[in-house]
């Protein structure tokens, strides 16, 4: 589940509000062409993923993984440096004090940093952009492991790194979480799903904000390598939460309705409770 988060869409859904607008699925099958054609390796390079994890200041780090057979359904098997301020790339998986140079087409990679980072490099103001509702989980995690439809994908998710919260509202989100969503206010409150996908442990949860004050938050999904328990948020901020055992595929259970209400609070749903709407 690690790159359900900090995938690849962290930093290009800033992209797409370039003139352009390339797709995020289209950035994402660029970057895998440019970093996998050029590694050395004896696994199949059709079988290998890409992600950007980190930027700083145009020096991103790219993880490169595959599919697996336990509860993340990945593991990372190297890493890349991708330096768009000198246009050089370097392979750091077998030891990032002497990394290897990756011989990468020229053209290419300048194509690539111009259309989908060109508005995040060299520590750029980010255009930030609200993730649209409704927001569900499955079609996220989908569309940021590349398998979602690109109709439904396009435009909608835009996932950023912590940092890019306000510190004022950074300092009251627990310290533990690396992504953020940032999602449609109601009236005076500001809403931010936040996410931490780096552990074994994958948790999200609901911050809700007034006045730069943190006024409620809940927990909408966790994932701990025994349960999963996704989330659906609908345009009323109607929030239903499903548990599986074992894996995204397996049978739902225990399925639960709250709803976020235009006082910052989180109201548990039952059939007599007319404000779950």
């Amino acid at each position: 589940m690690r790159s359900i988060l900090f995938a690849l869409v962290a930093f290009i859904s800033v992209a797409c509000q370039a003139a352009d607008k390339p797709g995020i699925l289209d950035c994402q099958a660029e970057l895998t062409g440019l970093i996998v054609s050029n590694i050395k390796t004896e696994m199949n390079k059709k079988d290998i993923s890409v992600e950007l994890t980190e930027n700083d200041n145009g020096v991103y780090k790219v993880r490169m993984f595959v599919a697996a057979d336990n509860p993340n359904k990945q593991v990372s098997i190297g890493w890349v440096v991708l330096d768009t301020n000198k246009s050089s790339a370097y392979d750091i998986t077998k030891d990032d004090e002497h990394p290897e140079k990756l011989n990468i087409d020229a053209n290419k990679y300048k194509n690539f940093s111009e259309k989908c980072l060109k508005h995040v490099n060299k520590g750029g103001a980010q255009v930030i952009v609200d993730t649209k509702l409704p927001f569900v989980f499955d079609k996220y995690y989908q569309c940021v492991g590349g398998t979602g439809k690109a109709d439904e994908c396009g435009d909608r998710f835009h996932a950023y790194p912590d940092n890019t919260v306000r510190s004022e509202l950074r300092n009251q989100i627990d310290s533990s979480m690396d992504t953020v969503l940032f999602m449609p206010s109601i009236n005076d409150l500001k809403i931010i799903l936040a996410g931490r996908a780096e552990t074994d442990v994958n948790i999200y949860y609901l911050y809700v904000f007034r006045n730069n004050k943190l006024i409620s938050k809940e927990m909408v999904g966790k994932m701990d390598g025994t349960s999963i328990v996704t989330f659906d948020i609908s345009k009323n901020y109607l929030i239903t939460t499903y548990e599986r055992r074992g894996a995204m595929s397996s049978k739902v259970k225990n399925v639960n309705h709250f709803k976020l209400n235009e006082n910052g609070g989180f109201i548990v749903c039952a059939k007599l409770n007319p404000e779950c709407k």
